[in-house]
This record gives C-alpha cells, sequence and structure tokens, in this order.
C-alpha cells in the first residue's frame, strides 16, 4: 500500500474552513499521480509526453465520513484492488489523526493519447502491478 500525507490548504476550504469535496478529490489525483511512479515505474510525464500513454478516471465513487477543516494534514493509503486487460481499480482512504474522513474507490483505463483506446498493459507495467495487487 502507498501512502503520502498533505495538508487541507486554503485554496482547498471553502469559507467556513471545510474542504470542497471537489478539492478532496483533486487531493486524491495527486496521490494517485505519486502511486504511479511508485508502481508502475514511470511518472505521468513520462507516460504522456515520451509513451503516449495516459490513464484516465472512468469511474469514481467517494464516501465522506466526517468534514475535513483548514490545517488538517491528510493522510492518504491508496491500494490497487484489481488489475485487467487496459484498466486498475484503487481504493484511496483518507485519514487524519487516525480518523477516516473520507474514501474513494475508482477504476482508471490505460488509454493511447492520440486516439483515446484503450491499451493493454505493457508487459513491464504488468508484472508491476500484479506484484502490487498481491
Amino acid at each position: 500500500m502507498f501512502r503520502v500525507s498533505y495538508p487541507l490548504r486554503f485554496a482547498h476550504c471553502d469559507p467556513a474552513g471545510i474542504a470542497y469535496y471537489p478539492r478532496c478529490l483533486e487531493l486524491c489525483d495527486a496521490a494517485i499521480e505519486d502511486w504511479t511512479p511508485a508502481v508502475l515505474g514511470d511518472d505521468r510525464r513520462t507516460m504522456h509526453m515520451e509513451r503516449g500513454i495516459g490513464l484516465p478516471t472512468v469511474d469514481l465513487a467517494a464516501t465522506f465520513a466526517a468534514p475535513c477543516k483548514l490545517g488538517d494534514l491528510l493522510d492518504f493509503a491508496v491500494q490497487l484492488t484489481r488489475v485487467g486487460r487496459s484498466s486498475i481499480d484503487l481504493d484511496v482512504a483518507v485519514s487524519c489523526d487516525g480518523a477516516p474522513r473520507f474514501t474513494v474507490h475508482l477504476t482508471q483505463v490505460l488509454i493511447a493519447l492520440a486516439d483515446g483506446t484503450s491499451q493493454p498493459w505493457p508487459p513491464e507495467y504488468r508484472q508491476r502491478l500484479e506484484m502490487e495487487c498481491r
């Protein structure tokens, strides 16, 4: 399981200092972007600019357990739960001081950026994903 922490900044909050939910999803995306090179071995720049592939989210569900507030240090745990021919399922659990705040389940699909079609995982990615999913 990959872990990373981010502070909840003023830019993530409404005027009352409570996280605005689209910003919570944006922070999840940042955690997944940090997860990508740790697991696949390539960062998003390399994937997009050099390999011509991307990992858009095609399905997403979020459950919010408690509000996130300005100044919270949010802990993100990214777990790979399924590897398909060209897709993956990820669960992101977010907490603050050990207390659950929200979870996100999402599916991403590997695509060719040139035409947007799904692509099977390159062998080196598949091997790393299968090792991570155990």
